[in-house]
């Protein structure tokens, strides 16, 4: 299955398809280390600049994706983010960091990719370290660290929860 197929089928569909397509776009262009701008969504998607421009206000509004304050460029899309954050993942290479514990374990095991996670405990602040393997946990330190998802406010971001 393609990456972008497996993206979609992974992802909520409480969006519009223009927004499903934003976030996609803007999600594979940060695992490609690029922070992309409406103009290279536009083109990603095939949307006029004009709908880009409006999806992504509407995205960023809700917490679903994060814009430089500078230029506009998205630097976080579904949980994946090239702002530092206490969650890091090492994946195809590159250093990224996710907006929460879910979203670093996540990643890798939804697009069965080898990763590394270097996180904390939220509770106790003792460091954890995850390795996955085509998208299966081959180790972790402490060997039995879980992963504790809290429910919040239906459809609210957790972006500014992290």
């Amino acid at each position: 299955m393609r990456r972008k197929d497996r993206l979609h089928r992974l992802v909520s569909s409480h969006r519009t398809p223009e927004e499903q397509a934003v976030c996609t776009a803007a999600f594979l262009a940060i695992l490609d280390g690029e922070a992309p701008d409406a103009a290279a969504l536009s083109s990603a998607t095939g949307l006029d600049d004009e709908t880009t421009c409006s999806v992504l206000a509407r995205l960023a509004e809700r917490g679903l994706v994060v814009l430089e304050s500078e230029g506009g460029a998205v630097v976080g899309s579904w949980g994946l983010s090239l702002v530092p954050t206490p969650h890091r993942l090492r994946i195809r290479g590159r250093d990224f960091h996710t907006w929460c514990a879910l979203d670093a374990v996540g990643i890798p095991a939804g697009l069965l990719e080898d990763a590394t996670v270097e996180s904390r405990c939220h509770a106790c602040g003792e460091p954890v370290l995850v390795d996955f393997l085509a998208g299966a946990i081959t180790h972790a330190e402490p060997h039995d660290a879980h992963l504790w998802v809290i429910p919040s406010e239906g459809a609210r971001s957790i972006v500014e929860d992290t």
